[in-house]
């Protein structure tokens, strides 16, 4: 008679109900439940049902002197997340049979056994195509037989295994697998909510009975802690999903031990922005009883120490959870640092940048860099032999963000007198998803330093800021807060000033947002832009009324000065971020029927308008109702054909199920010429949005070089000439990139063709998948999943500027290569199986402006992304190890991308039209 009981949250009170079988029908309903139905709920269908129903005084447990044999079955397969029949699977099967043989029983507890189990003809069983049926099994010869060299011993009483105790020479492959069999004998038979601890860790384990003597067991939530801990990276568009399943189904004697067991587990690893690609891992177990009992010799023994010392002097007690098996270089040897740059030499100079080759030269390198010694990591930097590739190796010394690679390149950086390695290797630790807290104390301290290189001081304080976000902790960032804002009360210049708000920027965080509208509300038109970027990138769950407040009184000008065109539109981006209500929005539409001189903030927000409608369904409908109820007052041409050129739009570059891409443009003009602009790179997968790339333009007081008829009332024509540019990548911001500040520098640049060829203005190699994870499978082996990414980035541009033609062409040029490579494999000392994948491409993006001034301005902006192919393989791999056993199934595929251009807008293309006609 099986018992319900129910566990309360507290554990202090136990309900305990009696499931009792008042008639006949109960009992054929639960004997007659349909092997199908238990399949789909646990994953496996019993064969051995016993007949009768166990009776109430049943004897349970184990007779002293006597035990079982069984048949254990494990098999282990790697297939591929994406369904193929072209490429099929790998893996194993090991089979032995058990003899349980209960050798001593507890003096003081009748219920408590000591269970010895030994392996008798353990076997190998590996796929070939020489196996009778297809995708089958043939035997081989391996190191399993060591399982039978020696018996282990489990403490075991009322299903629950207490202890385990095994021989102190037993290898790790050997002794993991024996604490999946102990696993195996550990179930209940009631239902029950409780927490186990077994091979696979501490589990939340379910049990069902599903018959009179079947029980369904389903284990949840596992964590263990005898493995390395998970490795992820903080942003959930690189981040993996791994879904698993365990699942077992007892069959039991009438003395309640097991007649027949079905474990299965399943693991599916796959990345978050492509579901398709990734790796599965299946386990499945069964043990059988053969017919016949066994006996043998006994114990006399007071204690369980005296008891397993009688049985083997050697035993000791040791944890049920999975040991980690050292890995151990090949007979060739492990590959070193020098010798895999020597290597990888060509894919890491420069003008592989934005390539391939250059991103798996990078993956190959970051983990030698981590478990190098800081002597070994000091030598290839001072090495001429490397000078050559220094830019490079910083990028892969700050990726690794270990201890010992800081120290290195702190050490070489102290003669970089102009600042331009010390800024890439900065950069580079901004980026890495993996940041070391003690690094994450010496950049803060740095960046309360005073540093008489004002591009390098303005690197540190936003690294600061980045890596203490990408360390996820609480503590980390209040710190940083607490040092920038006193960094930026200490200042007494803008450009100071600028510097640690832009940290702030790449802080993030909603502490700061008393200090950012301090500045965001002052006169200084340079604060309030760079306080209002930084409110901006906050998310939208962290933005208070105190924001939405500000930046209506910003945009519509309210109570204060008037207001940069560019404060306005970032304030108008916010309104729309924040999900605005039908009176926001018939507010927003009163405002384009308005007569405000600066026409191009109307025609900005006609446009973003018309793009969020594009975009959200349940704005659209409130637009909708707004313009419906309006008068015509607003429903005519002069609103909705806004006077003006400034532009704002998103173009699909890829839609899937599980995720979408975009290209978002904003482009706010000023007489004629570009005044802010942002091209960004969006990646959604499920609610997530983010920006991975953004390439955002700034100008100003360019207006005296141009010829225009139309005179916006505007203050920035009282401005000097400047112009840039400025990068997020990643979603850290980079500091901004200043082209020329004067007329003077302008002229300068004009007269000696500065930049007229293409020339790099930003490079990188960063890690964009990185995701480690143990898993231990119940069945005694240990699976490791591991998905790493590597984006290669080089962005280049030229401009040739004609005062005499009086006009201007430029061009923005983007190339990255990508790689992402990952799997699943298993190590023991007997078998080795893993199924990897790797998947690369090289997107190109280009952005062409023609700039004609020789009379009423005419602006052509070209956007474009050449040809591209994705290619993806898969790879299913097969080891012994000490035989020449070697599988290898492999499927490559390619996913042509054919070259596109992006419309803009109907005025943009009639300019084009007439400038090229």
């Amino acid at each position: 008679m099986f018992v319900s009981q129910r566990m309360t949250s507290a554990g202090s009170h136990t309900k305990i109900t009696v499931r009792r079988v008042r008639v006949l029908d109960q009992i054929l309903r639960s004997i007659s439940s349909s092997e199908a139905e238990r399949k789909s709920r646990f994953g496996c269908f019993v064969d051995h049902a016993f007949e009768g129903v166990p009776m109430a005084g049943a004897t349970r447990g184990w007779d002293l002197g006597s035990g079982l044999k069984y048949k254990l079955t494990t098999t282990l397969l790697f297939s591929e997340a994406a369904p193929s029949k072209s490429s099929g699977d790998v893996g194993f099967r090991l089979t032995s049979e058990l003899d349980v043989t209960a050798v001593w029983q507890r003096p003081d507890d009748p219920s408590s056994f000591l269970l010895k189990i030994q392996f008798l003809q353990p076997q190998l069983w590996i796929k070939s195509r020489r196996a009778p049926e297809p995708e089958g099994f043939v035997e081989h010869s391996s190191r399993i037989n060591t399982l039978a060299e020696s018996p282990f011993l489990i403490v075991w009483r009322n299903g629950e295994v207490h202890s385990i105790f095994m021989d102190t020479v037993e290898s790790l492959s050997s002794a993991n697998i024996k604490r999946g069999v102990a696993s195996l004998l550990q179930y209940r038979v009631f239902d029950n909510d409780i927490e186990e601890r077994d091979a696979s860790g501490l589990c939340f384990v379910t049990y069902h009975s599903l018959g009179p003597k079947t029980v369904g067991k389903r284990k949840t939530s596992c964590e263990q802690s005898t493995l390395p801990p998970k490795k992820r990276h903080s942003n959930p568009l690189l981040s993996v999903k791994l879904a698993s399943t365990r699942n077992s189904t007892y069959e039991l004697t009438q003395q309640l031990l097991p007649s027949f067991i079905c474990d299965e587990e399943r693991h599916r690893m796959s990345l978050n922005v492509k579901s398709e690609v990734g790796t599965i891992i299946t386990s499945k177990r069964t043990l059988e009883l053969l017919p016949g009992t066994l006996s043998t010799k006994t114990v006399l023994a007071d204690t369980l120490q005296q008891a397993v010392a009688a049985v083997q002097f050697r035993f000791r007690e040791t944890s049920i959870e999975l040991q980690l098996e050292p890995f151990s270089c090949p007979d060739n040897g492990c590959p070193t640092i020098e010798q895999t740059i020597e290597e990888y030499r060509s894919s890491l100079e420069n003008n592989a940048m934005g390539t391939v080759k250059s991103a798996s030269a990078f993956l190959k390198l970051v983990p030698l860099v981590k478990s190098a010694s800081p002597d070994e990591l000091l030598k290839l930097l001072k090495s001429p032999r490397y000078r050559q590739l220094k830019l490079q190796l910083l990028d892969i010394f700050g990726a690794a963000s270990t201890v010992a690679s800081h120290q290195a390149a702190m050490k070489v950086l102290r003669q970089d007198e102009i600042g331009d390695e010390t800024e890439r290797y900065f950069w580079a630790l901004s980026l890495s998803p993996t940041p070391n807290a003690d690094i994450a104390r010496n950049i803060l301290k740095r960046s309360e330093e005073t540093n008489p290189n004002d591009k390098v001081a303005e690197t540190i304080a936003l690294t600061a800021a980045a890596i203490a976000r990408h360390l996820e902790s609480l503590g980390a960032i209040e710190k940083t807060r607490e040092s920038l804002e006193i960094g930026l009360d200490s200042c007494t210049g803008e450009e100071c000033k600028l510097r640690f708000l832009r940290a702030l920027r790449n802080l993030k965080t909603k502490t700061a947002i008393p200090t950012l509208l301090k500045f965001a509300t002052s006169e200084n038109k340079a604060l309030n832009i760079a306080a209002w970027k930084a409110l901006a990138e906050l998310p939208k769950d962290s933005l208070t009324p105190e924001v939405i407040t500000a930046a209506n009184q910003v945009f519509y000008e309210i109570g204060g000065p008037r207001r940069d065109s560019s404060s306005r539109t970032i304030a108008l981006d916010i309104i729309l971020k924040m999900n605005p209500t039908e009176e926001d929005i018939r507010y927003l539409v009163k405002y384009l029927a308005s007569t405000d001189p600066a026409y191009e903030v109307r025609k900005y927000l006609s446009q973003r308008l018309e793009q969020f409608s594009e975009k959200d369904p349940e704005f659209a409908n409130k637009l909708n109702k707004v313009l419906s109820v309006s008068g015509i007052d607003i429903i005519n041409y002069n609103v909705y054909a806004q006077k003006g050129l400034s532009t704002a739009f998103v173009r699909n570059f890829l839609r899937s199920i599980d995720n979408n891409g975009s290209l978002v443009t904003v482009q706010e003009i000023h007489s004629g010429l570009l005044k802010r602009g942002t091209v960004d790179v969006v990646l959604q997968v499920e609610n997530h949005e983010e920006a991975l790339f953004s390439l955002g333009l700034f100008a100003g007081g360019l207006g005296s070089f141009v010829s225009t008829s139309n005179q916006e009332e505007d203050t920035q024509d009282d401005e000097p000439a400047t112009a840039g540019m400025e990068l997020d990548f990643l979603g850290v911001g980079i500091r901004p990139f200043v082209f020329f500040s004067g007329q003077g520098e302008l002229m300068g640049h004009v007269w000696s063709g500065t930049a007229s060829e293409r020339t790099p203005a930003y490079q990188a190699l960063a890690t964009l998948h990185n995701y480690n994870e143990y898993i231990p499978l119940a069945s005694g082996i240990i699976a490791e999943v591991d998905v790493q990414g590597a984006v290669s980035f080089d962005l280049a541009g030229q401009i040739q500027l004609s005062l005499w033609s009086r006009n201007a062409q430029s061009l923005v040029d983007l190339k990255a290569g990508i790689m992402i490579q990952g799997g699943t494999k298993v190590r023991s000392d007997f078998v080795q199986s893993m199924a990897e994948f790797s998947m690369t491409m090289e997107p190109k993006l280009e952005l062409a402006t023609d700039v004609d001034f020789s009379g009423p301005v005419a602006l052509c902006m070209r956007l474009s992304q050449p040809e591209n192919v994705v290619k993806y393989q898969m790879y299913k791999v097969e080891r012994i190890p000490g035989s020449r056993h070697k599988l290898r199934k492999t499927r490559r595929m390619r996913l042509y991308s054919p070259g596109r251009s992006y419309l803009l807008n109907r005025k943009n293309n009639e300019m084009c039209s007439k400038m090229f006609n």
